[in-house]
């Protein structure tokens, strides 16, 4: 019995833990393509992200993840808040994760060790994972990307508007996704669910610059 069935995470219990762990919280720097997920300017001058075009953008890509074999999916982020999320929710997925360095020439150049040809790519920060982002177009890989109000989203297939840089929020975000996918999958057990907590895709030693 899946979890999707059996026990889901009701809305609002969603929307109300991606508040929390800010996900909604974008910059004070907004681009064209990122008004439409925008709710709000905020006094101090930060947009708000509209946290349900983010749920709606997670399920998504959730979805899109589950289509391909998880061994062909790539999950990027250079950025240390995303380090230990994305090595967790690959863990949990199957995907192939790589963390704090993409070395270039990944998808382009076939000599290299690290040669790899995913047919998808997801990852936390277009800005930092670019040159993951640039060889993607190159080799023709379709790219998902967590984007807050401040990125380009050139070359990316799917946005997931959200804070990308929060310290809890890709750990959360990244939890989220990794429990859609094993719903999307069919086989998030109630049992498996217990067992996959937001505190293991938090890097507990990690503070803030």
């Amino acid at each position: 019995m899946s979890l999707g069935e059996s026990k889901p995470i009701k809305t609002d219990e969603v929307k109300e833990i991606l508040v929390k762990s800010s996900l909604h919280i974008g910059s004070q720097i907004k681009v064209k393509h990122m008004e439409k997920f925008i709710f709000k300017l905020r006094p101090d001058g930060v947009y708000l992200i509209d946290i349900s075009k983010t749920i709606e953008r997670l399920n998504i890509a959730a979805r899109f993840i589950s289509f391909y074999p998880p061994e062909k999916v790539v999950v990027i982020s250079t950025h240390i808040y995303g380090i230990k999320p994305v090595k967790r929710f690959c863990e949990l997925t199957g995907c192939i994760p790589i963390t704090e360095r993409f070395e270039p020439g990944s998808f382009t150049n076939p000599v290299l060790p690290s040669y790899m040809e995913p047919e998808l790519v997801v990852v936390s920060d277009p800005r930092y994972d670019n040159q993951a982002v640039f060889e993607a177009k190159i080799a023709r890989i379709p790219v998902i990307a967590m984007c807050s109000t401040d990125n380009s989203i050139s070359n990316i297939d799917l946005v997931i508007p959200m804070n990308n840089r929060g310290r809890l929020a890709l750990p959360y975000a990244f939890w989220y996704l990794a429990r859609r996918v094993l719903i999307e999958k069919g086989v998030l057990t109630e049992e498996l669910a217990d067992n996959i907590k937001p505190e293991e895709f938090i890097a507990q030693q990690v503070t803030e610059t």
